[in-house]
């Protein structure tokens, strides 16, 4: 009697519903989560076949075949539920069956609920990607080439200039990974001295040294368990840690400084530089052994200036992210000023272009950029007179510029009939505004 009261005690308070028939399909346990579940009390259910009070459990099925279920989906209600059945056998002979059953609903819940608090924390990955805003191929190849290493767990490395949207990448990645329900992790290598970096990486215990935390800490990469880590400007690491780093890769354990005691790390690492790490390797700034454990899957994101065709999606994108921040329904861009936008070089790539456009958007006094909103690319002379004695020959190329601007102003921006006023054909305007740009 006691050990029959141990079970029932258990079997009531597991969270997974439990409905247990013998041999002649009667139940003969339904535990309080089955209860709520399929919304019948114990006291009609008990002693009866199943299949007259419970629809679809399929147990005898189960019995017949002596075959499990594993992981069946199946509606209750209004409530999805994921299903084991399994036979109970005792010697050859099939006596029973047992069914757990799982509120799918209640474990999304849940899921939310963790995933909620990782964010929270900083520790949750917010863009995927949909969120990357492209129209050329060459984005496409790199999207393309990213979902399918989302598939995979093996590192990668990700090369692009400053702005590309390297980070962009990475928390897509681990978004459709098997891993985004874990933590993403992300570090900037170049933001910290070599000592900070390494306690920040790998954690410390307590005692370490002066001013550590009572208990110690754990270290990015023990946050980043059964999640991703990025490691951002990896090229930027020094040369210490880098040896650190690629153990910790290789044996998927990391030390806190000051400790003797390996913890296990079960994570995924996505580096990304904007370095040419194969010409640091041979001037010793990089370890060549790093760089092979890091550059499995590789991904280029190519510049801005190498994909101009994107500039037709980022604009209207950045437009409208940026105008309703300002309060302002501003519609679209002048053609003329999105032609003077095609003649930059974005050094600082797509970053640089949200900065142009939100500063434009902060200028615009009607319902289309226009030409003078990005003024700040090509500044007048003031138009204040100057004392006498300042009275000089300007160079000519500092009047050439004048012209060009006065030019662009009184045509609204239109470059071809800019153009024909100065005498000149569009592509040669183009030219020289292009040459005033990168000055």
């Amino acid at each position: 009697k006691e050990r029959a009261e141990q079970i029932k005690t258990i079997v009531d308070f597991v969270h997974d519903g439990i409905i247990a028939v013998d041999k002649e399909g009667r139940i003969s346990i339904y535990n309080r989560t089955a209860e709520k579940i399929f919304n019948k009390p114990r006291i009609e259910v008990l002693g009866q076949k199943v299949e007259t009070v419970i629809p679809n459990t399929r147990l005898y099925e189960v019995m017949r075949t002596g075959k499990s279920q594993i992981g069946e989906l199946q509606e209750v209600s209004e409530t999805r539920i994921a299903t084991n059945r399994v036979p109970i056998t005792v010697g050859d002979e099939v006596v029973g069956a047992v069914a757990t059953f799982q509120d799918v609903t209640m474990l999304q819940r849940m899921e939310q609920k963790i995933r909620r608090q990782l964010v929270d924390k900083g520790l949750a990955a917010v863009y995927k990607f949909e969120d990357i805003v492209f129209s050329s191929e060459k984005v496409r190849d790199a999207v393309n080439q990213a979902k399918r290493y989302a598939l995979l767990d093996s590192t990668v490395l990700i090369f692009g200039e400053t702005g590309t949207g390297k980070e962009l990448f990475a928390q897509s990645i681990h978004n459709a990974s098997r891993r985004k329900n874990g933590p993403f992790v992300a570090i900037n290598c170049a933001a910290l001295p070599e000592n900070l970096l390494e306690s920040e990486l790998f954690g410390y215990a307590e005692g370490a040294f002066t001013g550590a935390r009572k208990g110690g800490k754990a270290g990015l990469f023990e946050l980043a368990h059964r999640g991703t880590i990025f490691l951002d400007e990896i090229g930027e690491m020094p040369p210490g840690l880098q040896s650190k780093l690629l153990r910790v890769i290789q044996e998927r354990r990391v030390m806190r400084i000051g400790d003797d005691r390996l913890i296990p790390v079960d994570v995924r690492v996505i580096c990304a530089t904007n370095k040419d790490l194969a010409a640091m390797i041979k001037q010793d700034k990089f370890r060549a052994d790093l760089f092979y454990r890091i550059n499995v899957l590789q991904i280029n994101i190519p510049p801005l200036r190498a994909r101009k065709d994107d500039l037709d999606v980022l604009v209207p994108h950045f437009i409208r992210k940026h105008s309703l921040g300002c309060g302002k329904r501003i519609k679209g861009i002048t053609s003329g000023a999105m032609d003077l936008l095609r003649t930059l070089g974005f050094p600082g790539n797509v970053r640089e272009l949200e900065s142009i456009i939100e500063r434009a958007c902060a200028l615009c006094r009607g319902t289309l950029i226009d030409t003078g909103d990005i003024r700040f690319y090509y500044r007048e002379e003031t138009d204040t007179a100057p004392e006498k004695e300042s009275y000089k020959i300007k160079p000519l190329a500092e009047m050439e510029k004048e012209y060009i601007v006065k030019a662009i102003k009184l045509t609204g921006g239109n470059l071809s009939e800019a153009a024909r006023k100065l005498g000149v054909n569009r592509t040669t305007l183009w030219r020289k505004l292009k040459k005033r740009a990168q000055e």
